[in-house]
């Protein structure tokens, strides 16, 4: 099986059908690219320090909204 595209009514490429292999080699060449960089791991041990420790801040999910910008 070749690589398929799905076209709209302009032939601009919508969705692609690729085959199961491909797309199985593209998932595990992604998930190597996932791995969480040293700064995550650093943030992610701090963490669990203040966690253990006692010293963990918790805010409300309207704080972190405050924080964050909406798309």
């Amino acid at each position: 099986m070749t690589t398929q595209f799905i076209v709209n009514e302009k032939g601009e490429r919508t969705s692609v059908i690729i085959p199961i292999n491909e797309f199985e080699d593209l998932l595990n060449a992604a998930q190597v690219h996932m791995e969480p960089g040293p700064k995550y791991k650093a943030m992610m041990d701090q963490m669990l320090k203040e966690e253990e420790d006692g010293t963990a801040t918790y805010v409300s999910l309207k704080e972190i909204e405050k924080i964050l910008p909406r798309k």
